[in-house]
């Protein structure tokens, strides 16, 4: 294990450090606490609590980690993974990714050559990020992002996408309280949520009532909820200083796509992917510096910075 990632670490019960490595495990200073390493995966949920729901949505995480790449690669990975990690700029010092899931955007960290904490509650999923990262300083950790296992003001810079619109009224405050509390001063977030846009305020309007919110996507039981840009700044700006809000994943190319293929032009629908991943996802780039970003895109992203106020023990 990468000594210099331990010492990140703390006991998420009373935030004691360092943690004492012995006998395959990581022993808390203070409470005695035992953290298990599994397959250089550091384990904290032992001594986390998560209710039956979110036991069962991880359980749904795991399973969907067989195939949940399969609906990104190729011209979806192009928009969004060079967006995000462009808005932390170049950090000097670790940098964290709460919610990394299979590691498609943790890969994308690592030619910025510093080390980095992949944080997910899915052991499945971060076996798979260390596969897609192996023989790079990344630490796999098992954590609740409401708790992070992390001493005070030692990341320089941190993502984390997909997670936000999933957490609940009161989860997303301490999540983001934990994020800020683990940046240094001014340290770069770049984090998503879904955008409420104008296709689902129509679909609101046609009486479909999981349009803003619900309990059920991607086939689970996942909670969300879609935010409209001053809904998502506004929680933000507790923590942070947002220095940009836009929309990506403008253009909806694998629903167009599939739309061709299914008035029976399927070669049709596979040329007009093709053609988009080769040279349309710069379109969708060039639109997030527009205001159609914010009527459009299927997410959010900001650019965040960690107010000095933000700071504590």
């Amino acid at each position: 294990m990468d000594a210099a990632l331990l010492n990140l670490l703390c006991c998420p019960r009373d935030q004691g450090y360092p943690l004492a490595e012995t006998a395959g495990s990581l022993e808390c200073p203070t409470c005695g606490t035992l953290f298990p390493i599994v397959d250089g995966i550091v384990v904290f949920l032992t001594a986390q609590q998560l209710s039956d729901q979110e036991e069962k949505e991880r359980n749904f995480r795991s399973q969907e980690s067989v195939w949940y790449d399969d609906m990104y690669v190729g011209y979806t990975d192009l928009v969004e993974v060079p967006t995000v990690v462009r808005r932390l700029g170049r950090p000097f010092g670790p940098i964290l990714d709460a919610g990394c899931g299979t590691g498609r955007i943790t890969e994308a960290l690592v030619p910025l050559g510093q080390p980095i904490v992949a944080i997910d509650y899915s052991e499945a999923c971060l076996r798979r990020m260390q596969a897609r990262t192996a023989g790079a300083r990344v630490l796999a950790v098992q954590s609740d992002l409401r708790n992070l296992p992390l001493r005070s003001e030692v990341m320089s810079a941190a993502i984390s996408i997909e997670v936000h619109p999933h957490l609940r009224d009161g989860d997303r405050e301490r999540y983001l309280s934990e994020l800020a509390r683990v940046l240094v001063a001014g340290g770069p977030l770049s984090i998503s949520t879904l955008n409420y846009n104008l296709v689902f305020r129509a679909w609101q309007a046609f009486g479909n009532d999981g349009a803003r919110e619900g309990e059920h996507v991607l086939g689970n039981d996942y909670h969300y909820r879609r935010f409209d840009k001053s809904e998502f700044a506004k929680e933000l700006s507790a923590h942070f200083e947002v220095e940009e809000l836009t929309g990506i994943r403008n253009i909806p190319a694998r629903s167009l796509a599939g739309a061709v293929s299914k008035v029976g032009w399927r070669q049709g629908g596979e040329k007009l992917l093709g053609l988009m991943s080769q040279r349309g996802y710069k379109v969708d780039h060039f639109l997030e510096r527009t205001a159609v970003a914010g009527m459009v895109g299927f997410f959010w992203l900001a650019k965040a910075v960690k107010r000095p106020s933000s700071s504590r023990a």
